[in-house]
């Protein structure tokens, strides 16, 4: 087959279609089943629908197709690689099965079952299933294996990831077109098949701009695929990505069998990608993470941006362009370098944020995983987890974790500040921090930015704030009522009591004490205020007067006096935070109710206390020399050497020089030279080091402190 435009039947002259392992997964919606039933269904008679481009690279395999017993049949098919077109053309055959089903069902109960179900056999002979030879293939075998059995109606599985289930849903989509079709035809099946059977004219006749790409020259694919699909079309800027990429390593580099190496890596990398992105999906804790906003935080991480505006969505692409095109231009092995790094930057990102996000383990990084995401402010670290993630052992890890659950409760839950802030400060450090840092260097910097906020001091402030509970969310209060309880339980030696997601579910309850509205007002005095409503209204709302009740508990109890609660509703309690106010107090005055604020604050003090560093609390650099191990003294030394700046590499040479260095292989691009790098970004977070892309300067206050 040439190039040109094709009707569909046409395109399926030239062989088979199989979907190569760098494409992404079946991902279209009810908008594109919607859009691609009404387009076929009310076309004009006397209309053709154009149904895109089609991009197909020719391959010297063959397919032989078999009998249902394995034998073999002279049917040979050529295989093409199907570069563009999967989605519509998956769509289109679980269409085609939707109307062969139908058919055959409604076949028998009409006088022309034989011409009916021969058109049947047509259908799914031209565009299902030939000699036991599927038309399309999918890039991945269990997708395959999955689409191949809803085309020939065998049992079908629960689906186990999206592409699979959105696969059974689009074949229901058109099913209940279909139905709907039958339904109001009012007993008229032939008019129905005939119907359907024009249906199957629309398909075959369908107008494509079909591009075929020779096998010898697989890059040519790659420059069609961008100039067709970067220019309007709905593609994901993720996409359109991997399409620049391609294309311009194919600019860049000095011959046809490096191009091809490094487009094959692109493929490779961006096939990875989708995967993880599938597994992404499939999280309890995102609800339809996108590529393009993966690709977003990793670019966050990556780029060396300066404005906020610039790692927008799709602007970091144009940033990421602008960079590659003047590298091109300057130096083009360059960047092929740069291409290949940040493709390969680009993976361990995806890599890393899905291990986080569908997370198996059953232990204490999958809890904090669980809790992070309960508390909804989890996407702003996203950049700087999917970087720092993959340096990290499973104990660093915890620390990590922990320490972004701390600046979440701190800031967001209890300080109640808006959902931005400190955003673009965690990003900053996403983007300075190098990805092979020591954890004490990712979780000062956190806590930095936390302490701007919520230092221990603020926090005990916003905590004992008189509108506690106003300020802060149900769920945020009942996450903290969740972990007293658990802790009260633990001291007694039981177990028990609610899950997490029992107690920050719909079965539970912030309770006051005191009522919102109690029928009699427990004061007479108003003391410093104005009258002793405005009193009690300006203590009912603090976090001493407030516990946890299940929600069966509070419709009974929620709106009785103190003393009725404490005889008749406390002491049945399940939970620990009800039955320590019974056993602790006898009558509920606003003493008692600072007295219970104090314990509780404590021990969300204790229990949300502000990770420790070695380098915590130090904010001088003479004083940070002071704490710095001998391996750091001499990568120091080496840097003061280079006041004018120098790269990693030479740093680590000239470390290699000091009197008694550790450091003894300086030509090595090991694991010296990853503690270096290590060290200097340690260095950085206590103001001793600076850098500017990839050099390192001493700064003012590491020439002027004695290192001796």
């Amino acid at each position: 087959m040439e190039s040109g435009k094709k009707s569909l039947e046409e395109l399926t002259t030239a062989g088979v279609f199989h979907v190569p392992a760098y494409q992404r997964y079946y991902s279209w919606k009810k908008p594109e089943w919607d859009d691609l039933w009404t387009d076929l269904f009310n076309l004009p008679s006397e209309k053709q629908h154009y149904f895109g481009t089609i991009i197909i690279q020719k391959t010297d395999e063959t397919v032989t197709g078999g009998d249902a017993s394995g034998y073999g049949t002279s049917a040979e098919k050529r295989v093409n690689l199907l570069i563009d077109g999967q989605q519509r053309l998956t769509s289109l055959a679980l269409l085609v099965t939707a109307m062969t089903e139908c058919l055959a069902e409604l076949a028998p109960s009409t006088a022309h079952e034989d011409e009916i179900i021969a058109d049947v056999t047509e259908m799914r002979e031209t565009f299902l299933c030939d000699d036991n030879i599927y038309q399309l293939e999918l890039l991945d075998e269990a997708d395959n294996e999955y689409l191949q059995r809803i085309i020939d109606g065998r049992n079908v599985p629960e689906p186990e990831r999206p592409s699979q289930r959105k696969m059974v849903d689009a074949k229901a989509y058109f099913d209940a077109q279909l139905a709907d079709l039958v339904e109001s035809a009012d007993g008229d099946l032939v008019g129905v098949a005939n119907s359907i059977n024009q249906l199957w004219q629309t398909i075959v006749e369908l107008e494509l701009m079909v591009y075929v790409v020779d096998a010898d020259n697989p890059e040519k694919a790659t420059l069609i695929f961008d100039s067709v699909n970067d220019r309007g079309r709905s593609l994901s800027t993720f996409d359109k990505t991997k399409s620049f990429l391609m294309r311009t390593a194919y600019l860049a580099a000095p011959d046809e069998p490096t191009a091809q190496t490094v487009i094959q890596r692109i493929r490779q990398a961006f096939g990875k990608m989708y995967s993880y992105h599938q597994e992404m999906l499939e999280s309890p804790y995102v609800g339809g993470i996108s590529d393009d906003a993966v690709q977003r935080y990793h670019f966050i991480s990556f780029f060396d941006w300066s404005d906020s505006d610039q790692h927008s969505d799709p602007t970091f692409l144009t940033e990421l362009k602008t960079r590659i095109r003047e590298l091109r231009l300057e130096d083009p092995e360059a960047c092929l370098e740069y291409i290949q790094e940040y493709t390969a930057d680009l993976e361990r990102g995806f890599n890393a944020l899905s291990d986080v996000l569908a997370y198996r383990g059953d232990d204490e990084i999958a809890s904090l995983i669980d809790r992070i995401h309960r508390l909804r402010h989890a996407r702003k670290f996203y950049p700087l987890v999917l970087k720092a993630w993959p340096g990290l052992s499973n104990d660093e890890r915890l620390e990590l974790l922990d320490a972004i659950e701390t600046y979440i409760f701190r800031v967001y839950s209890i300080g109640n500040h808006p959902s931005h802030t400190g955003e673009s400060s965690l990003y900053i450090r996403a983007r300075d921090i190098g990805a092979d840092s020591p954890i004490d260097v990712w979780v000062s910097r956190l806590v930095n930015v936390m302490n701007r906020y919520e230092d221990d001091a603020q926090f005990r402030r916003s905590a004992a704030a008189t509108d506690l509970y106003s300020k802060a969310s149900s769920q945020d209060l009942r996450y903290f009522f969740y972990f007293l309880n658990r802790h009260r339980a633990a001291t007694e030696g039981e177990r028990g009591g609610p899950s997490l997601a029992e107690a920050m579910g719909s079965e539970y309850t912030v309770e006051h004490i005191w009522p919102q509205s109690p029928e009699e007002l427990p004061l007479t005095d108003g003391g410093e205020y104005p009258s002793p409503e405005a009193r009690y209204n300006g203590n009912v709302h603090r976090l001493g007067n407030l516990t946890l009740a299940s929600r069966s508990w509070n419709s009974s109890w929620g709106n009785c006096s103190f003393e009725t609660k404490h005889d008749e509703g406390y002491g049945n309690s399940q939970l620990w935070v009800q039955t320590d106010i019974q056993d602790q107090y006898d009558e509920w005055s606003i003493a008692n109710l600072e007295d219970r604020e104090k314990q509780l604050i404590e021990f969300m003090l204790e229990k949300w206390a502000t990770p420790e560093t070695r380098f915590g609390g130090i904010d001088d650099p003479a004083t940070a020399v002071a704490a710095l191990t001998e391996m750091e003294r001499v990568v120091l030394k080496a840097l003061c050497q280079n006041p004018d700046g120098a790269i990693r590499r030479d740093i680590h040479a000239d470390a290699s020089t000091v009197p008694d260095s550790p450091f003894t292989n300086p030509n090595v691009n090991g694991d010296e030279r990853s503690d270096v790098g290590s060290i200097l970004s340690r260095l950085r977070s206590v103001g001793l080091a600076d850098r500017n892309k990839y050099t390192w300067y001493p700064t003012e206050d590491a020439q002027a402190v004695d290192i001796s």
